[in-house]
């Protein structure tokens, strides 16, 4: 007697959902994992655009304030008085004192800064050199303070991170206040302060193209070395 063993047979549907299901997950999880990339690389690029603009808006407000409102301020002193009133607008910031009365506006944005006035509470005499170090310390400022933060990070002896905010105020400092401030234009105003001040303007020149190219120097000094930290990191990780 034979007895016939039938077997179900295999369901193939079943197989076939479960490969379907697999793909479209690893389709939804790639579709993700692009949107993830994507807005990494935004924001990354949103982050680097914050810090470009933030060093240019410090960089005008360190020119107009630290330089022109605060050199004001050491001629004013000198002649026994003080700031009666002051309008000063960094891009979109409009910054209003008087006597004693402070307030912060919204200005039409423009690119630069602009002490729109600064008058003294004893009305005084400036002298030619006194009007040339206010006017030329707008730039001098931004120039002392590029100067003073490339010598500290050439001090550092680790380079972990590259810093580019201040690498950015660098450069504004030497392309807009040192080059394009003093060789351009019909009047520039660091050279025309430097003559009222008694400096021969060839000599502010020459000065001038000497505290570019230390600087450019100390920046390309720190760069390489940042490169090589970063290349010696590669190698021991």
């Amino acid at each position: 007697m034979s007895v016939t063993l039938k077997t179900q047979p295999r369901n193939k549907t079943d197989n076939g959902g479960e490969a379907m299901v697999t793909s479209r997950t690893e389709y939804m999880q790639s579709i993700k994992g692009g949107f993830l990339n994507v807005g990494k690389i935004l924001l990354q690029v949103l982050k680097t655009l914050l810090i470009i603009y933030l060093a240019f808006f410090c960089y005008v407000a360190v020119h107009e304030w630290a330089g022109h409102i605060l050199m004001d301020s050491l001629v004013f002193a000198s002649h026994g008085t003080h700031f009666e009133k002051l309008d000063v607008i960094v891009q979109w910031i409009n910054v209003i004192m008087e006597g004693d009365r402070w307030s912060v506006g919204v200005a039409p944005f423009r690119i630069g800064g602009e002490v729109v006035y600064a008058i003294p509470h004893d009305i005084f005499a400036f002298t030619d050199w006194e009007v040339g170090f206010s006017n030329l310390m707008g730039s001098g400022i931004t120039m002392l303070t590029s100067l003073i933060i490339l010598v500290t990070l050439n001090l550092h002896k680790n380079v972990r991170h590259f810093p580019w905010f201040a690498g950015f105020f660098i450069l504004y400092s030497l392309i807009f206040d040192q080059i394009l401030y003093t060789f351009t234009g019909s009047d520039p105003e660091p050279l025309v302060s430097a003559v009222l001040m008694g400096v021969n303007p060839v000599l502010f020149k020459g000065i001038v193209i000497g505290l570019v190219m230390i600087q450019g120097w100390l920046l390309l000094r720190f760069v390489f070395r940042y490169w090589r930290a970063q290349q010696m990191a590669q190698q021991t990780a």
